[in-house]
């Protein structure tokens, strides 16, 4: 539409109407949703995987801490063997939390590892005269008899007790928890669970206690 404004100078110049924009092409409007698709795939794919390479990380830490504490089994003087289990025990724990971003609490990790021991030393000691603890430790101070018993038996229970005390842990954290919401008496069961299943295997103890020997 073309209209007429007057000048200074007498005579009117036309002015036109202002040129509406012109619509966007139907292929830039429907571009964009495809490329969205791609990036919800990519997101979910993402964090589909980072569960799966933490739980394997924690397998490894696991596995480690299990060959260390049966390797500590082997170590020929009385309560000095219980010191470096504890000490193995310990830095599964700590690995386990930081891993998970956890806070670390060494007094409740040692109250929780006395509290899973009681519940497997009744059938792991069980048998009368030979599964007394007196009797165990009094024989293993016995020269040659005392190193066998000590090869035969330690080993095989400390591996199995870190194995059930990493995997009570890696649940435990894996699930939103900490130190502070830790309460050994629910997961009893799953760690005797653990534990039973890990005196059944072969492998792990046997090599670490010959190595060390």
């Amino acid at each position: 539409m073309v209209s007429e404004k007057e000048t200074p100078g007498g005579k009117a110049k036309p002015e036109t109407a202002a040129t509406p924009a012109t619509p966007p092409a139907p292929e830039a409007v429907t571009a964009a949703p495809e490329t969205a698709p791609e990036t919800v795939s990519a997101s979910t794919g993402a964090s589909e995987a980072a569960p799966v390479a933490t739980e394997a990380q924690a397998a490894e830490i696991i596995r480690k801490h299990v060959l260390l504490s049966a390797a500590a089994g082997v170590i020929p003087l009385n309560f000095v063997d219980t010191a470096a289990l504890a000490v193995v025990q310990l830095r599964l724990l700590k690995e386990l939390s930081e891993l998970h971003g956890v806070d670390f609490r060494g007094d409740i990790g040692r109250s929780a590892v006395g509290t899973l021991f009681a519940t497997v030393a009744p059938t792991a000691l069980a048998g009368g005269l030979l599964g007394s603890m007196a009797f165990n430790m009094a024989l293993r101070s016995v020269p040659v008899i005392g190193t066998v018993t000590r090869l035969a038996t330690q080993p095989a229970f400390n591996s199995a007790f870190t194995y059930a005390l990493g995997k009570v842990f890696q649940q435990h954290f894996a699930s939103g928890g900490t130190f502070l919401t830790f309460q050994p008496e629910k997961v009893k069961a799953y760690f005797r669970e653990k534990f039973e299943e890990a005196r059944g295997r072969k492998g792990a103890a046997p090599e670490a206690a010959q190595a060390v020997a």
